[in-house]
């Protein structure tokens, strides 16, 4: 047996060996966790807010928004069937599909949320991504530019609405 030091609980059970260097690292990458209460939220005055999400079930995409106004009253909803496309591709077809209703619709001033931080980052960055990504990113970032004055990430909780749509 070593001399080492061991770390115990109030029963007198040995947790680690606090000599082992393994033991060490599980130690300290130990984090608190926090309750967090995560929640849909109101946009501001004379604001919309646009949540989307999709869905891929056995290959087959699906996804849907909802756009409501400051007073979180429906505007409108959407729900459809993409076909064959991957879980990202199918997120960024969502949130093309909400904003080209919100332009049609004549629609400015739009929050724009989804519970993706892949596609967010995408977006907002200059790149183009793989060939299946060049034409939407670049239609989401045109549209983004004529109706919307944010798009950021959200938890999947505060997204429960668009999410449902998604799996219709």
């Amino acid at each position: 047996m070593g001399h080492g030091m061991s770390l115990e609980n109030r029963e007198g059970t040995i947790l680690c060996d606090l000599d082992s260097t393994w033991a060490n690292l599980a130690i300290s990458m130990t984090r608190k966790r926090q309750a967090v209460v995560v929640t849909w939220t109101k946009p501001p005055a004379q604001r919309y807010k646009l949540n989307t999400d999709a869905s891929v079930v056995n290959g087959r995409a699906s996804g849907g928004g909802i756009l409501r106004d400051s007073n979180g009253r429906l505007v409108f909803a959407f729900y459809k069937e993409f076909g064959e496309k991957g879980v990202l591709q199918a997120e960024a077809v969502a949130v093309l599909e909400g904003l080209q209703v919100c332009a049609a619709k004549g629609i400015r001033e739009v929050l724009v949320e989804v519970d993706s931080a892949v596609l967010v980052s995408l977006v907002k960055s200059s790149a183009l991504g793989g060939l299946s990504y060049c034409n939407l990113l670049r239609r989401i970032r045109r549209l983004l530019d004529q109706v919307s004055v944010s798009f950021k990430h959200i938890f999947c909780e505060a997204n429960m609405v668009a999410d449902r749509l998604a799996t219709l």
